[in-house]
């Protein structure tokens, strides 16, 4: 496998041309059995046709032949001796005194001898589960430097490894790979700049040199330019204007409104999607400069939408927002600089009076339907408290009849009952006296019963002596009593 750039080989040569040609210098072998160095050996030699060549090897840790060197073959009638998978076994080698069981990988010297030339080359021998890959880029038909190469498994997609080219275009890269199977690669190059490239790469079983990759990219031209500016609905293209040396773009807004910014996005002059477009603006209110950031929109067909928020800033107006607008692509970028004056927004102040003067025709309509509403009702219950007022007149008419009708009979019964009591109070007069004379009566009654008890009690003792004839006499005396008695009750419920 070569790893490529310059390099210097000890190389000893004759008039006879002798030039060794493969390995060349730090080329790349596979260790796929450590027991056997295997690699393609190409000697130029014209003016020694015939002549042996003799081969010498040396490597890492004290690595080295048996023998001062082996023959390997002679100079063929073309000049030429060419070996492909040439192999050196362990048994020719030797690590300190000790014979060699196996190789380890790393760098080893192969002396190549003709006659009185030899030239040595380091070569390198790596894990069977690696392969060189030397990868070249191209622009223009000229190597290009600083591209970066990143290799990928085909299959999982997986990252693996990367490097960056030299001044010669190449890059070298050590790739895991499975010497028992076909290995399948992607490998991409990229350069800010140029146009991202990529190749497929398939890599048999068994492989021991490098693996030659070419890929061929160009300088890619992506730019960004405002197409034209809108706010409030007023569009305005886009006038490039010289500030100070800087190419800048200039533009006008309102204040407190949404300012879009319409960009058009291109690679070598084809419009594109995917790029990224961010605007920092900022301005200066009161001598405080404000900051802020807004990313941009893809609308289609290679435009984007960066809308940037114009602040209200009334009592410093018109004041002007710097925008500045990045783009980039891939591994190419563009800018440029916008230059907005924001104004009073008078057509946003109108609009607002507009609507305020809208909404206030909407809230009288309303209050003047709401109110001739209100007045159908008042009417209808104005009218309803007439009837109710009429009726109730009527009522008090009725009642005011009736009042007096019972003034005229309460005036004829206070009469009557005025002689009724004047009546009454007669009679209780003359109850009066007749309840003092029936008292008197009673008094004397009662002086009587005192007088009959005593002659009871006389009798009641006359009468333990009295004969039958006398028990009678007694008895009818004794119901004579009674009726007296009853005769008093009667005169005094008459009384009553």
């Amino acid at each position: 496998m070569v790893f490529a750039g310059t390099f210097s080989m000890l190389n000893s040569k004759a008039s006879t041309g002798f030039e060794v040609i493969s390995p060349f210098p730090e080329e790349h072998f596979a260790l796929i059995n450590d027991t056997e160095l295997i690699t393609n050996i190409s000697v130029y030699a014209p003016g020694l046709v015939g002549a042996t060549v003799n081969l010498a090897v040396t490597g890492p840790y004290d690595i080295e032949m048996t023998s001062a060197g082996i023959p390997i073959g002679s100079i063929g009638s073309t000049g030429y001796l060419n070996l492909t998978n040439y192999v050196l076994p362990t048994t020719l080698f030797e690590a300190n005194g000790t014979p060699l069981t196996h190789f380890i990988p790393g760098e080893y010297n192969f002396t190549i001898s003709v006659g009185l030339n030899h030239a040595t080359v380091p070569v390198y021998f790596t894990s069977p589960n690696e392969v060189e890959m030397v990868v070249s880029v191209y622009s223009n038909g000229q190597p290009l430097q600083g591209v970066t190469v990143d290799v990928y498994n085909e299959t999982s997609s997986m990252f693996l490894v990367s490097n960056t080219t030299d001044a010669q275009g190449v890059a070298t890269l050590t790739v895991p790979y499975v010497y028992t199977m076909t290995n399948t690669y992607n490998v991409t190059a990229t350069k800010p700049g140029y146009k991202e490239v990529y190749t497929t790469v398939t890599v048999p079983p068994d492989q021991i040199s490098a693996v030659s990759v070419k890929l061929t990219t160009s300088p890619v031209t992506f730019v960004i330019t405002p197409y034209y500016f809108e706010d409030e609905g007023i569009q305005e293209p886009t006038v490039p204007t010289v500030i100070n040396g800087e190419q800048v773009y200039v533009a006008s807004g309102f204040e407190g409104t949404t300012l879009s910014m319409i960009i058009n996005a291109t690679e070598s002059g084809v419009p594109i999607s995917g790029a990224t477009i961010t605007g920092k603006y900022s301005y200066f209110v009161n001598g405080v400069e404000k900051t802020s950031t807004s990313t941009a929109t893809y609308i289609g067909n290679g435009m984007y939408n960066l809308s940037i928020m114009l602040p209200v800033a009334t009592n410093y107006v018109p004041y002007t927002v710097s925008i500045a607008v990045t783009g980039s692509y891939q591994s190419s970028t563009y800018s440029f600089v916008a230059l907005v004056s924001a104004e009073a927004n008078y057509i946003g102040i109108i609009e607002q009076l507009n609507s305020t003067v809208n909404t206030l025709s909407a809230e009288v309509s309303l209050l003047q339907s709401e109110l001739s509403s209100n007045v159908t009702l008042l009417k209808s219950d104005i009218s309803s408290l007439n009837s109710t007022i009429m009726t109730l007149e009527s009522e008090l008419s009725s009642l005011n009849s009736t009042v007096n009708t019972l003034k005229s009979e309460l005036a004829s019964v206070n009469s009557t009952l005025t002689t009724e009591v004047n009546s009454l109070e007669s009679k209780v007069s003359t109850l009066s006296s007749e309840v003092s004379s029936l008292n008197s009566e009673v008094s004397s009654l009662n002086t009587t019963v005192s007088s009959d008890h005593s002659s009871i009690s006389s009798l009641s003792s006359k009468v333990n002596s009295m004969s039958t004839l006398e028990y009678a006499a007694l008895g009818i005396a004794i119901v004579g009593l009674i009726v007296a008695i009853v005769a008093i009750v009667l005169v005094f419920r008459k009384v009553a």
